[in-house]
């Protein structure tokens, strides 16, 4: 009995034993099943879709460059990504039509995973951002893969026969910094040794569409259109446009080209990947691309006949570099620091060159500024002493006018005289106040005019400073002779005026104006003097006034005894021919007239005499 009881507590024993190992048994298996769940690597859709057994799906994101607009760039790129997505198991290629601006910000931001542009953005591209080329388009047209270039159009009817013709003119193209249309052109002009600044001076940018384009030069907004090739055939062939209404200058397209072409040719499209994919997705559409077959409607639909391995940029690069442009290359300023960091000691000789050339050229501007300064100072004494030989001169004048002067202010006092007799004699006799007006306003003329003479006689007497203002020179000269009537009267002197064209006024200075009429004026008169007297003519002084539009000529002429001096001794300063004069009149005259920008001139009078020639400008 108690071996039974002793199993069975044993049996117990064991059975309790069994059943807790069993229990931590389950409970570690359901530990380590959690913790493979919480594995942060694989996502719970990834766990789901292991779980189901389903494939993941792979998403490109394509940016291509839309030249006609995004519909069209939908109808020709849109087959392609078809085919990429059926050759490519569990894909989706999402189309994204661009602008040259915005595919160039998708690349920066790195919102696009593949990019399919033109030879030159993609160059472009490829010197800024990590790109890697997969393929590139092959044509139906020439070799099949050169086939970028731009075409110069004008109207049929235009007058335009060469790429020359065009310089200057109304022009349109899609941008500044598009390939395919304005950058070839301009190499091409540039090739001709035409300024391509001059060329280009007045062109537009309108941007894609490149169809817009045609549409201003069909309806008369430019003279000629800069587009890539093939577009107006293109147009043509989709009935947008006449045939026969628009022409390419300068053909140069090579034989087996079906459209016409301007400039050279460059490479093909491009596909190229980004950095967001990796790379072998980037072979597996590689592989895709090159496997299309040229007949397919993608192919068809690209204007294209496939795909080929990516070829050469660089003739792309070489019209960057022609054009200055290229993303790589450095500024002026980069490239100088360059230089000078491999060359220090080259530099620093240049570097002192200039140093001693600077401080030589300054010390010449301080040597030149000095004497430039010294020569006005100079030149204002001289002014300062030609002015007070003047106002000698107009003195001297005035005291060879004595008579003449006296004569003058005489006759008004006289006449003053008169008239006041005679009122006072009337108002002795008890005329009344109405008999005498007449009387007195002849004295207020008088008065008046003894007041012009003296005002005269100050003007030309005073020191001034040389100013201009509005000058009629046929009153002046009326002026001046009332100023000699008394003297040319006791000399047995006779003036006589003319005027030919119409008189008009000019800026001149007024004084120094009538000094030069009294100096040729007596000097003639004293020339009819020194003539012989057994000579028996009148002594004539003739005066005449020619206006033109730009020009008046003024012309005194005498029958005085004539100039038999040399044009050299009438250029030396104090020459004279009386025996007491002192050679300032002539002197004085001619720096008056060449003040006003005019000549003064003495030739001999035919057949005897002296002419006296002062040209004045009217403007």
């Amino acid at each position: 009995m108690a071996n039974v009881l002793i199993k069975a507590v044993i049996g117990t024993l064991l059975l309790m034993m069994t059943q807790v190992h069993a229990s931590n048994a389950t409970d570690t298996t359901s530990s380590n099943s959690r913790n493979s769940n919480a594995d942060p690597f694989i996502d719970d859709r990834t766990l789901e879709r292991i779980a189901d057994n389903k494939p993941t799906m792979i998403t490109v994101d394509v940016g291509v460059l839309a030249t006609r607009g995004i519909f069209e760039a939908k109808q020709r790129w849109q087959p392609t990504l078809l085919w990429l997505q059926s050759q490519i198991p569990n894909s989706e290629f999402r189309l994204h039509p661009f602008t040259l601006a915005e595919m160039e910000a998708a690349v920066e931001q790195q919102s696009v995973d593949v990019v399919v542009t033109n030879p030159g953005q993609a160059v472009r591209l490829g010197r800024q951002y990590p790109l890697s080329w997969l393929a590139t388009l092959n044509s139906k047209l020439g070799d099949g893969t050169h086939v970028i270039g731009s075409a110069l159009v004008v109207r049929a009817d235009s007058h335009y026969q060469h790429l020359v013709d065009v310089s200057g003119d109304k022009i349109a193209a899609v941008a500044s910094n598009a390939f395919g249309g304005y950058l070839t052109m301009q190499l091409t002009v540039q090739n001709l040794g035409i300024n391509p600044t001059a060329f280009f001076s007045d062109v537009s940018f309108l941007g894609f569409p490149v169809d817009a384009i045609i549409y201003q030069l069909r309806d008369g907004y430019v003279d000629a259109a800069v587009v890539p090739v093939c577009q107006l055939e293109s147009m043509l062939e989709e009935g947008l446009i006449q045939k026969g209404v628009f022409r390419v200058l300068d053909d140069i397209s090579p034989d087996n080209f079906a459209c016409a072409l301007s400039t050279q040719l460059y490479p093909n499209w491009s596909i190229a990947k980004t950095s967001a994919i990796s790379a072998s997705l980037a072979k597996k559409i590689t592989r895709a691309l090159l496997a299309l077959p040229s007949d397919h409607a993608a192919s068809i639909a690209a204007y294209s006949s496939g795909w080929t391995p990516p070829i050469s940029q660089l003739s792309v690069d070489q019209l960057y570099r022609d054009l200055d442009m290229h993303p790589l290359q450095r500024p002026w300023w980069q490239e100088a620091a360059v230089w000078i960091k491999k060359n220090q000691q080259w530099a620093w000789v240049v570097f002192l060159f200039v140093l001693v050339l600077s401080i030589y050229h300054l010390i010449l501007e301080y040597r030149f500024s000095r004497s430039e300064r010294k020569l006005k100072a100079t030149l204002n004494r001289l002014k300062e002493k030609n002015a007070m030989l003047e106002h000698a001169q107009r003195v001297a004048i005035v005291g060879e006018l004595g008579s003449s002067l006296a004569h003058e202010i005489n006759q008004p006092l006289a006449a003053i005289l008169n008239y006041s007799q005679g009122g006072l004699l009337r108002i002795n006799k008890g005329a009344d106040a109405s008999a005498i007006t007449p009387a007195l306003e002849k004295i207020q003329q008088q008065v008046k005019r003894a007041d012009g003479i003296v005002q005269r006689l100050r003007t030309l007497i005073n020191k001034r400073a040389v100013a201009k203002s509005r000058c009629d020179v046929q009153a002046l000269l009326s002026d001046t002779l009332e100023l000699l009537e008394y003297d040319f009267q006791q000399k047995n002197i006779t003036v006589s005026q003319s005027c030919v064209g119409n008189a008009v006024d000019l800026d001149a200075d007024i004084v120094g104006l009538q000094q030069v009429l009294l100096n040729v004026l007596n000097n003639a008169a004293d020339a009819c003097l020194m003539r012989d007297p057994a000579v028996l003519i009148n002594n004539k002084i003739s005066i005449e006034s020619h206006y033109s539009d730009d020009r008046l000529i003024l012309t005194v002429t005498d029958n005085g005894i004539g100039l038999t001096a040399s044009s050299a001794e009438l250029q030396n300063a104090f020459f004279t021919t009386k025996k007491e004069g002192l050679g300032l009149g002539l002197a004085i005259c001619r720096d008056v007239v060449e003040a006003h920008h005019g000549q003064f001139s003495l030739v001999a009078a035919d057949p005897i005499g002296c002419r006296v020639s002062i040209q004045l400008p009217l403007q």
